[in-house]
């Protein structure tokens, strides 16, 4: 029997084609799935030539075409499944997607009706019975890990049919649903084959790989569903093992860096100790991160992961409050996880923080000590923290606590969908069957005011990203950050009122946030602070130039870095490059910040440009004069030789025999940071052809008299 297997469709949860569109979005969003890849490589073991769909890509294609957003996304790809006529449809299932999932299995079971429906994963697994009590168009779920239950049950399907003999299924006998007995867990990972990552085609090119390095959880956090599918027996891969995936992933994709997937890596010290040596001891430069609890971890080995190639480690601290600590059964010394942030930020391995509130126990107070360790992460530059509302997850001891008291509202957890807007037809299933996607509930805080309590999420979420610095500055300069969302919160509904819901997630995404909270802090008290002046000037200058239109691109081809320049040629500024002139050093101020101390001044005019990151956010970088007046010069309406005549008046220091020369270094060198792009229009080239012999390029015969070009050099180097 053939069959196909596709992904759960997290990009899903983005309705709005700029967040589709974001990098950080479309890189996350990509990453191949290890799960279904994994038991892709196992069906080829057995001889089979598994079908493969990866739904997050057929979602990007689907946001770039004609029928987004009208036309329903889960019909045109089950349209599209239907066609390879597969006998049975293996679907990955997540909560966050679940909906858009079953709505997918439903379209394609109308359309392909003898076809078999298969579902996995985590979300599947533990609302099996559900689901099958639901929705009569899927057939089957398999529960856990299916590694080994896959390949017993294709052959079940192929023969006797005997249901009953495959651990970890659950299926109809008649009109009852049956349930097997999970299997035991696969203790030897290293058995298991490389996932077939070449189905996917999303590594070439990529940043980054994901690889298996364990399963199981021993803790017990209420909230949590990780024991759900992995279960609590632990076990890793060898080191030589993931060191081995490692090297064929690089001779194959060219990658350097890993994502090493498992909650709990640090929780055996001394196989963590094990798999550095071995990193060391190869003599590969691999870079990769992990997740860790803080209470298995310390200053020692943190220095033997970073010297072994970890950059990066997940910390889930959850709640700030010891209160909260113990009732959520996390028991964190929250004194100790501070002192590792730190520890980390030190040696330079970059920390996720990531926060949740929104439990019902929880009470302002809880949730201003969450709010505490979050701006500490923040002052952190090499830490990202993160704050969640909490979601019921199915089947955990505290969905089992509340599931009797959920609520349904037009914002849900950010942990289940991070869209502005929710899918009508996933929120009619949603709302129909609350006991399949309770992670899109919220349980009862009565202790805080829910409206207020969602709108500090956002917050806080977005200041992250937006105004890093300013908020940490303002933290030093008031003794209580959350006394101070809730002054901006006053301030917001006397300018934005009536916004509710996704009315209030999308706001917190636009330009007139950006706005208005400038304009609250200025006339705040916190204002009086040099440092979080510095900020606002700087906010001020980022919002000036958000507000300029982008300019037309020239008409012509864009240039190779590299690539001759001619006098024709029209060079212009990326959008995302934008100068900024400041009155003092803003670096300075930041390392400030992040001491909590005092700053530096620095005064004087400082120039900068900001620089779009591989993770999507919006970097600052220092730039010369020089390089400013060159930035600005380039509007994508002026040719090369008009700049070169514009810029002796910005940089009048640079000697005259050698300015032209030096003007076009600091282009080409611009060009090359992606700063510029610069066109070459038809017409421009058939006249350079004409002028070949009098001047080709520009001032050619000029720079030729002076090759050394000693003084232009040290004046260009000496600015930059």
């Amino acid at each position: 029997m053939t069959i196909c297997l596709m992904t759960a469709p997290t990009a899903t949860e983005y309705g709005n084609l700029e967040d589709i569109r974001a990098q950080p979005v479309q890189q996350i969003a990509s990453e191949p799935a290890l799960g279904i890849l994994t038991l892709a490589a196992v069906l080829r073991q057995r001889g089979e030539s598994p079908g493969y769909v990866d739904l997050n890509r057929a979602y990007f294609d689907y946001a770039e075409s004609d029928a987004f957003p009208g036309e329903d996304f889960a019909e045109i790809v089950a349209h599209g499944i239907a066609a390879c006529g597969t006998d049975i449809y293996g679907f990955g299932s997540l909560c966050s997607s679940y909906p858009t999932t079953i709505r997918i299995a439903k379209a394609l079971k109308l359309q392909r009706p003898k076809a078999t429906i298969l579902i996995g994963g985590p979300q599947a697994s533990v609302v099996d019975t559900q689901t099958l009590a639901a929705f009569p168009f899927v057939d089957l779920i398999l529960r856990g890990e299916c590694e080994r239950s896959l390949p017993l049950l294709l052959d079940e399907l192929a023969g006797e049919r005997r249901l009953d003999r495959v651990p970890g299924l659950t299926y109809r006998a008649g009109s009852q649903v049956q349930r097997n007995p999970l299997p035991p867990v696969i203790e030897d990972l290293d058995a298991l084959p490389t996932p077939a990552y070449d189905l996917s085609g999303e590594l070439r090119g990529a940043a980054r790989a994901s690889l298996e390095l364990g399963r199981g959880c021993p803790f017990s956090c209420t909230f949590c569903s990780t024991n759900d599918f992995f279960r609590r027996r632990f076990r890793l891969r060898s080191p030589l093992r993931v060191l081995r995936d490692m090297r064929a992933l690089a001779a194959e994709y060219s990658l350097s860096h890993f994502v090493l997937t498992h909650d709990m890596f640090t929780v055996d010290r001394r196989r963590v100790v094990e798999f550095c040596e071995v990193m060391v001891a190869s003599g590969e430069k691999f870079t990769w991160g992990c997740s860790a609890r803080t209470d298995c971890i310390d200053e020692d080995l943190l220095t033997v992961m970073q010297q072994a190639g970890c950059r990066n480690v997940f910390l889930g601290i959850e709640v700030g409050s010891e209160r909260m600590q113990k009732i959520i059964d996390k028991g964190l010394n929250l004194r100790r996880a501070r002192e590792l942030v730190d520890f980390a930020e030190r040696i330079g391995v970059g920390t996720i923080v990531s926060m949740i509130t929104g439990f019902p126990e929880e009470t302002w107070e809880d949730v201003r000590e969450s709010v505490i360790f979050f701006m500490h992460s923040l002052k952190c530059a090499q830490s990202t923290p993160q704050l969640n509302v909490l979601a019921p997850l199915a089947e955990t001891a505290l969905y089992t606590r509340c599931k009797d008291q959920l609520t349904l509202e037009e914002l849900c957890s950010d942990m289940s969908s991070q869209s502005r807007t929710l899918n009508q037809l996933d929120v009619a299933l949603i709302r129909e069957h609350s006991e399949i996607f309770p992670n899109f509930y919220l349980i009862p805080t009565p202790h805080l005011d829910r409206s207020a309590h969602l709108e500090m999420v956002e917050f806080f979420s977005v200041g992250v990203v937006r105004f890093r610095w300013l908020l940490s500055a303002i933290d030093q300069a008031t003794s209580n950050m959350l006394d101070f969302f809730f002054e901006w919160r006053k301030f917001r509904l006397q300018v934005r009122p009536g916004l509710v819901g996704t009315q209030l997630r999308n706001y917190y995404r636009i330009r007139e946030f950006h706005g208005d909270f400038v304009s609250f802090v200025a006339v705040h008290d916190v204002s009086g602070n040099e440092a979080v002046n510095a900020f606002l000037e700087l906010e001020r200058a980022m919002l000036r130039r958000a507000m300029q239109p982008n300019v037309p691109r020239p008409a012509g081809e864009v240039l190779l870095a590299g690539s001759e320049l001619w006098s024709t040629d029209v060079p212009l500024v990326m959008p995302q490059a934008r100068v900024v002139e400041l009155n003092c050093d803003i670096q300075l101020v930041v390392e400030g910040v992040k001491r909590r101390s005092e700053p530096i001044w620095v005064r004087g005019p400082h120039f900068y440009v900001t620089r779009r990151t591989t993770s999507g956010v919006n970097q600052l970088c220092s730039i010369s004069r020089w390089v400013a007046a060159v930035l600005c010069a380039c509007d994508g309406r002026r040719t090369i030789a008009t700049i070169l005549r514009r810029l002796p008046a910005q940089i009048p220091e640079v000697n005259n025999e050698v300015r032209d020369y030096v003007y076009l270094r600091l282009l080409r060198e611009i060009q090359a940071l992606g700063y510029i792009e610069i066109y070459r229009d038809s017409d421009a080239k058939s006249f350079a052809k004409d002028q070949s012999g009098k001047n080709q390029g520009v001032r050619r015969r000029r720079i030729q008299k002076d090759p050394d070009n000693q003084r232009g050099l040290r004046s260009a180097s000496a600015e930059r």
